[in-house]
């Protein structure tokens, strides 16, 4: 019973951890809106990973998110990229997956994965959703600042 009740509380408390300890490495990126393309732009602070969101022309509704990978990898590696995860790491239980297709460029070994709303019905709006109204969403891996996604997406 105490090797149960051990690992219970040791579980409890790698969850608490994991939430937290992704507190203190958000990105310090910006949003660039694109008004001729209804598109924002930002990239992780090292520069491997660039997110494109994309827009209806009204600008109320997100369309697809592009996740670019600029680290090197393989044609198998990215083929098996199926889902990109969302979520506010207040709530790491609470997360929103995203189907994703992919595109594998073999001249420089980088992946590209695509998240349409067509494919993910509500769960874009829910993407969205954390943006606006969360200070940094962890996506795709990286834990991005929501500051200015906001006004960003008013400027376009």
């Amino acid at each position: 019973m105490f090797k149960r009740s051990t690992s219970l509380v040791a579980l409890t408390f790698s969850v608490f951890s994991i939430s937290n300890a992704f507190a203190d490495t958000t990105q310090h990126n910006t949003y660039q809106a694109v008004p001729s393309k209804n598109e924002l732009i930002t990239q992780t602070d090292f520069g491997n990973q660039t997110y494109v969101f994309h827009f209806s022309n009204d600008s109320h509704q997100l369309t697809r998110i592009d996740f670019l990978d600029h680290m090197p990898t393989n044609q198998s590696v990215c083929k098996s990229w199926k889902y990109v995860s969302a979520l506010s790491n207040y709530n790491v239980a609470k997360q929103t997956l995203l189907r994703v297709s992919t595109s594998f460029d073999p001249t420089n070994n980088t992946c590209t994965a695509y998240a349409y709303a067509s494919n993910n019905g509500a769960q874009m709006s829910q993407v969205l959703d954390l943006f606006q109204t969360k200070n940094y969403v962890d996506i795709a891996g990286f834990n991005l600042s929501a500051d200015g996604f906001t006004a960003a997406v008013n400027a376009l």
